[in-house]
């Protein structure tokens, strides 16, 4: 049985049966069954599906949003925006993902040979709940650009999502088959990456679960995308502007309640402006207003779950126990839910949870640095290398730091978000491939060359 529900005030959405394993072998034989089809459609034909998908999104917004952040905590303004992004990402590779995906014809000495991007098959889909549509469909938008078929399992904390996302396939008549939910607890998922009718698998998760489908993907010498998180750093220099920073930091690390994978985690700041910084940082931190995620005027409501407030606060109060202080905290909220007061913590060093450990909630690690080389060591020092933000008043001073972060994404003077133009991954435990882009198109795709020699 799996068991949804609202965060915000505990109280149970719906109980689902689990997917059988009966009913799980003819899903896994309809994916197979719709991609032969599939496959053999023009990028015209997939484009126009995506924009259909695009268009329900569009028509529906409150809908979704409104099951988002009641099944995951998600402001209502925040919900709203991550569904229109889901549709944008639909229509730019409704748009470019034939450009992306033709064949490339390469000149040799004796020859001539075309590259082929062609599909791999049924591609199982690995879900997170902090972006229960966006993180879908980003990946949805490329895979069934690329001609491939999808089988989703869904985190089991949002599973009406999942089904939600099952009925918008269903009203777009995408052909039978190619789109499959699975209503599944995770220890079913090595049986599916090991099923022969499933060629490839791409997850959102932690580091934990990740290892675990990489293993079963190497077991079965499957192709793996992975997206593992990060604990993104946030430098600020000394000729940076202090207040735009401050701001922007705090705009980052309250993203989705803290709860992004790309949202800054640790703020390491140039020790000549750390006064400034702080104060202002504070200041913008408590500007955030707590309420209903339903209530449109709320900027915040609560963490996803029970046990993801219970884990934070065990980082928090074991990096306090070590000598961490509480420079900010907002104010204290009471209730049954998934609550977690905001806060800044100072004083972090390396052996504390908040240094090394990835904290998936609003709270700012905030480490100082004498100059712009210990602050990239500082942002180095980390098993994650997803996202960077670095903060100057000097361009090329930016890029050449930027040069030296070991991370996947680097923003200069700007928050670090995902786009549809630019290739989404990390290095390091942060993950193995990259979405979005004309990479992410081709990621599960068989680069085929195919060779001819010149007449002699």
């Amino acid at each position: 049985m799996i068991i949804s529900v609202n965060p915000f005030n505990n109280q149970e959405i719906g109980r689902f049966e689990e997917t059988s394993y009966a009913e799980l072998d003819r899903k896994l034989l309809q994916a197979q069954v719709g991609f032969t089809s599939w496959r053999k459609t023009s990028f015209e034909e997939r484009a126009g599906f995506l924009r259909t998908l695009s268009n329900l999104l569009r028509e529906n917004t409150d809908r979704y949003a409104t099951l988002i952040s009641s099944e995951m905590g998600k402001v209502i303004g925040d919900a709203r925006k991550e569904v229109n992004k889901s549709a944008m990402a639909l229509d730019f590779f409704a748009e470019h993902g034939e450009t992306f995906l033709q064949d490339e014809v390469r000149k040799t000495d004796d020859g001539e040979g075309v590259v082929m991007y062609q599909p791999l098959g049924v591609v199982l889909a690995i879900m997170p709940w902090n972006y229960p549509f966006w993180q879908f469909f980003r990946f949805a938008a490329t895979t069934l650009m690329a001609g491939n078929a999808i089988v989703l399992k869904h985190s089991s904390q949002v599973p009406v999502c999942g089904m939600e996302i099952e009925k918008i396939f269903e009203e777009a008549c995408l052909p039978g088959g190619v789109f499959q939910n699975l209503l599944i607890r995770s220890d079913k998922i090595d049986n599916i990456i090991k099923d022969f009718r499933v060629q490839a698998a791409s997850l959102t998760g932690g580091i934990g679960a990740g290892s675990e489908v990489a293993m079963q993907a190497g077991k079965h010498i499957k192709k793996v995308v992975l997206e593992l998180g990060g604990s993104d750093p946030f430098i600020v220099l000394e000729d940076a502007d202090v207040q735009k920073a401050a701001e922007a930091a705090a705009r980052s690390r309250m993203k989705n309640f803290g709860q992004s994978c790309d949202a800054a985690k640790r703020f390491i700041i140039h020790q000549d402006i750390a006064d400034e910084f702080m104060q202002a940082f504070s200041e913008a931190m408590s500007k955030f207003r707590f309420g209903d995620p339903l209530d449109e005027e709320s900027d915040f409501a609560c963490l996803s779950s029970s046990s993801q407030k219970e884990k934070l606060e065990s980082q928090v109060q074991q990096s306090i126990d070590q000598g961490a202080k509480v420079y900010w905290k907002g104010d204290q909220v009471d209730g049954e839910g998934a609550f977690f007061n905001p806060m800044i913590l100072t004083g972090v060093t390396p052996d504390m949870p908040a240094y090394r450990e990835e904290l998936f909630g609003p709270v700012a690690s905030v480490m100082e640095a004498t100059d712009g080389i210990e602050a990239v060591r500082i942002a180095n020092d980390t098993d994650y290398g997803l996202g960077a933000s670095v903060w100057t008043g000097d361009l090329e001073r930016g890029w050449k730091v930027s040069r030296e972060i070991q991370a996947g994404i680097i923003y200069i003077n700007d928050e670090v978000h995902s786009r549809p133009e630019l290739p989404f991954g990390g290095v390091k435990k942060s993950g193995i491939g990259h979405e979005m882009a004309t990479v992410g198109a081709r990621e599960f795709t068989n680069r085929k060359s195919v060779f001819y020699p010149s007449l002699k």
